[in-house]
């Protein structure tokens, strides 16, 4: 997953559709859509501006439909520091949570995920310890457990995002409906691959 995938986030909200009927795991893991992005961000191309801003485009009428609230922006931040901080929640057993405040605070309060004080103010929603987290990243600490992360993702054969392995056996690609999800955890459950 990478924060900044729209579709991520509506692949999220399908999959937590059906969540509660299962005793499901979630286990984020590093994926860059821009891995090339510089690290002020980017504007984000008029094309997909349009789209952000048109009621009837596709992305937002699956977020509405999901009662998943969609600010537009105009740029895209580097996600590398989130992803970062992602694994420092992760060691703190609070990756979970952080996941949750870091997608709440970008899709719907159009907050930057580059900004320390945006990072921080999640780590303290997840009861983590900003400072900390900050300088552990900011030290490199964690640099390496995301590009093994996505280097994973590269040999699984992952190159798009959303991607949700379940249960090690299959790969659910795409912000699939939650139906989806639901039948491959049932494949799971009767001990079907």
């Amino acid at each position: 997953s990478d924060n900044v995938c729209p579709w991520c986030y509506i692949g999220l909200g399908e999959l937590d559709s059906v969540a509660k009927d299962y005793d499901l795991k979630i286990d984020w893991r590093p994926y860059m859509l821009r891995p090339d992005a510089p690290e002020e961000g980017w504007e984000l191309p008029e094309r997909f501006r349009a789209s952000h801003d048109d009621p009837n485009s596709p992305i937002n009428q699956r977020a509405q439909a999901l009662g998943l609230p969609l600010k537009a922006r105009t740029r895209i931040p580097n996600s590398r520091r989130a992803h970062e901080c992602t694994e420092f929640a992760r060691s703190q057993g609070k990756e979970q949570a952080f996941h949750d405040s870091l997608i709440t605070r970008y899709w719907s309060n159009a907050e930057d995920l580059h900004d320390w004080a945006v990072l921080e103010a999640a780590a303290k929603d997840a009861g983590l310890d900003g400072a900390q987290m900050k300088a552990e990243v900011e030290a490199g600490k964690w640099k390496q457990a995301v590009e093994e992360g996505v280097a994973a993702a590269h040999e699984l054969g992952i190159n798009a995002v959303p991607t949700f392995i379940l249960g090690n056996k299959f790969a659910v690609q795409g912000a699939q409906s939650a139906q989806v999800f639901r039948q491959a955890f049932e494949r799971l459950k009767s001990g079907l691959s």
